[in-house]
C-alpha cells in the first residue's frame, strides 16, 4: 500500500467515527426524552445545540488547521468531539445535555475541512475527487452503522453505555494517529521519491507562516459563495437523516425501536455508495472530456436533481419500505456530489483550502441549526414529516441550479 493510501484510510476512519458519534443521539433520542423528561422541542433544540456551536468555531478551527497543520488539529477535534460523546452519556437534565452538546460542536469543528485539507497535501489534484469520496464514504457508513450499532450497545448498556462506548473508540484513533501521521509527506518515514514525485503534482501547499490570510478576497469569492449556497441546501436535506428519520419511522409507519434502527441506516449507507460513486466519477467526466468545469458540474448538478426526485416520491409514501426506498434513492443520488463539493472546495481556496472548507461548512452548519428545530415544527403543525419532504425537494432543486454558475477553475486566492 502506498503511503499516500493509507493516509486516505486513517481520514476514511475519522470520518466514520465522526458520524458514528453524531448519528447515535437520533437513536438514543426517545430513551433520552423519557428518561430526562425532554419535550420534542426540547430535543430538537438538543439536536441544534451541536449546530450553533459547529457553526460558531467553524471558520477558527478551520483556519487554525492551516496555520497549525493538521496533525495538531485532529488530534485536538477527534480528542475533544470523543470526550464530549462519552460525557453525553453522563447527562443529567436538559440543561447540562444542551451544554454537552454544544461542547461537543465546537470540539468537533473544523473536523472535515482539516481531513480535506489533509487529503489535498497527500493527494495529487486528478486524485482528490477519488479521495474526498472516499473520506465522504467513512462518514456515510459511520451513519448507516451507527443506528444499528447503538440499538445493540444501548441493549447490552442503556443509552449512557453506547455513548461511554463510541467515545472510547474515538481515543484509541487520536492514539493512533498521533504516533503515525505527518502533515508533510516528506516528512514521513515511508514515502518514496516516486509517490513523493505524483503527490506534488498540483500540489496544495501550506501558506507560510507569516503570510496573512486575504479574508476579503477569500470569503467573498463568487464561486465560493455559490458553493457555500448549495452546502446550505444540502445540509437541510441530510439533517433530517441523522436527527428525525427514526422518529418519523416510529411514528408515521408504526416501526419498533429496532425496526427503525436498522431502517435509518439504509439511507447513509446508500449515500456512503453515493459518495464512492461520485468522485470517481467525475474524476472520469474530467480525464475523459479533459474539462475539470464539466466533470465537477455534471455530478454537481445531477446529484442534487435526483436528490430532489428522490425527496419528493417519499412524500406519497404509504409503507416503510417504500418510504425508506425514496429516502434511500434521495440520499444516494445527492450523496454523489459530495466529493465534487470537497473537491471544488480545496480548490477555490488554494493554499487556505481548510479556511475555505470552514467557511462552507458553515453554511452546512446554519442549516443544521435550521434543519431539526424547523423539521420539528412542520411536522407538529402540518400532522408529518411530509412538510420537510416539500422543503428539501425545493432546497435541492435550487442546489442543482446553483451548481451551473460554479467554476471550480477559479481559484479564490491567486
Amino acid at each position: 500500500m502506498n503511503v499516500r493510501h493509507a493516509v486516505l484510510l486513517i481520514v476514511f476512519l475519522a470520518a466514520f467515527l465522526t458520524y458514528l458519534d453524531r448519528v447515535c443521539i437520533s437513536v438514543a433520542a426517545s430513551s433520552m426524552q423519557a428518561d430526562l423528561g425532554l419535550s420534542p422541542f426540547q430535543m430538537g433544540w438538543v439536536f441544534t445545540a451541536f449546530y450553533v456551536a459547529y457553526a460558531i468555531f467553524e471558520i477558527p478551527a478551520s483556519w487554525l488547521g492551516d496555520r497549525w497543520g493538521q496533525r495538531r488539529m485532529l488530534i485536538r477535534i477527534v480528542g475533544g468531539w470523543s470526550i464530549f460523546t462519552m460525557m453525553t452519556g453522563l447527562a443529567t437534565g436538559y440543561s447540562n445535555l444542551l451544554i454537552i452538546r454544544f461542547l461537543f460542536g465546537a470540539a468537533e469543528s473544523g473536523a472535515f475541512p482539516t481531513l480535506s485539507r489533509a487529503l489535498s497535501r497527500w493527494f495529487p489534484s486528478n486524485e482528490r475527487g477519488f479521495a474526498n469520496g472516499l473520506m465522504w464514504t467513512g462518514a456515510r457508513l459511520g451513519g448507516a452503522v451507527s443506528p444499528a450499532l447503538a440499538v445493540l450497545a444501548m441493549g447490552w448498556a442503556g443509552w449512557r453505555g453506547a455513548f461511554l462506548l463510541f467515545g472510547a473508540i474515538g481515543l484509541l484513533w487520536v492514539a493512533a494517529f498521533a504516533f503515525w501521521y505527518h502533515d508533510d509527506p516528506a516528512g514521513h518515514p515511508g514515502i518514496n521519491a516516486a509517490e513523493l514525485e505524483k503527490i506534488r503534482v498540483g500540489a496544495a501547499l501550506p501558506p507560510a507562516k507569516s503570510e496573512p490570510l486575504p479574508w476579503k478576497q477569500l470569503l467573498l469569492s463568487r464561486d465560493l459563495l455559490i458553493l457555500c449556497a448549495t452546502y446550505f441546501a444540502s445540509g437541510f436535506g441530510f439533517q433530517f437523516f441523522v436527527t428525525w428519520l427514526p422518529t418519523y419511522l416510529t411514528r408515521e409507519h408504526g416501526l419498533t425501536l429496532v425496526q427503525s434502527g436498522f431502517y435509518a441506516g439504509l439511507p447513509l449507507l446508500a449515500g456512503a455508495a453515493g459518495c464512492a460513486c461520485g468522485g470517481t466519477l467525475s474524476d472520469w467526466i474530467t480525464r475523459r472530456s479533459g474539462s475539470l468545469l464539466w466533470g465537477r458540474r455534471i455530478v454537481g448538478a445531477g446529484g442534487f436533481l435526483l436528490g430532489a426526485v428522490g425527496f419528493f416520491a417519499a412524500v406519497s409514501a404509504r409503507s416503510p419500505e417504500f418510504a425508506i426506498a425514496c429516502l434511500a434513492f434521495a440520499s444516494g443520488a445527492h450523496d454523489l456530489t459530495l466529493p465534487v463539493i470537497w473537491a471544488t472546495c480545496t480548490d477555490l481556496g488554494g493554499r487556505f483550502g481548510g479556511t475555505a472548507g470552514g467557511w462552507m461548512n458553515l453554511a452546512s452548519s446554519l442549516s443544521g441549526m435550521l434543519a431539526p428545530v424547523a423539521s420539528a415544527g412542520l411536522s407538529q403543525w402540518f400532522g408529518s414529516f411530509h412538510a420537510v419532504f416539500w422543503v428539501t425537494t425545493s432546497l435541492y432543486l435550487a442546489g442543482a441550479l446553483l451548481w451551473l454558475f460554479i467554476d471550480p477553475r477559479k481559484p479564490a486566492i491567486s
